[in-house]
């Protein structure tokens, strides 16, 4: 079952992050045509605070792949585009940026850290991403 969740994580991350140049201007922005269903349940914008993970390293190895001890690890997965989470709680949010780019670039010097990011959070079947529009290291 671990193997299925981390691999549905990952997949999901890299198709955000391997699509996210195209899919920008791939599709409007606007709600969904009459008569079909939008693709995504948002639930707007909002602010959270958490830790940042490197997804593959906390599913791999929940206990030993988060906190200051995994930071270097985790800095480097992420720099790599491994992808990138903040974790809230029991809930991994996948983060991109607003302007649909990745966030390894801004969070990966944040890895283990706490941090409060504000932007659009959506879900859908299970998955949660957060489109950061603010970053803010917490002391």
């Amino acid at each position: 079952m671990m193997k299925r969740a981390v691999q549905g994580i990952v997949g999901i991350a890299l198709a955000v992050g391997a699509g996210a140049v195209w899919a920008h201007e791939a599709h409007e922005h606007d709600a969904a045509p009459a008569g079909q269903a939008a693709s995504t349940s948002a639930s707007g914008e909002q602010t959270l605070t958490g830790e940042v993970v490197d997804v593959l390293c906390y599913l791999s190895h929940p206990k030993d792949g988060i906190g200051k001890g995994h930071a270097d690890c985790a800095k480097k997965c992420i720099k790599s585009g491994l992808p990138v989470a903040i974790k809230v709680g029991d809930q991994l949010y996948l983060a991109t940026m607003t302007d649909h780019n990745p966030a390894n670039q801004p969070l990966a010097d944040l890895a283990a850290e706490q941090v409060t990011v504000r932007g659009q959070v959506m879900e859908l079947d299970g998955q949660h991403l957060i489109a950061i529009s603010s970053i803010e290291k917490n002391p």
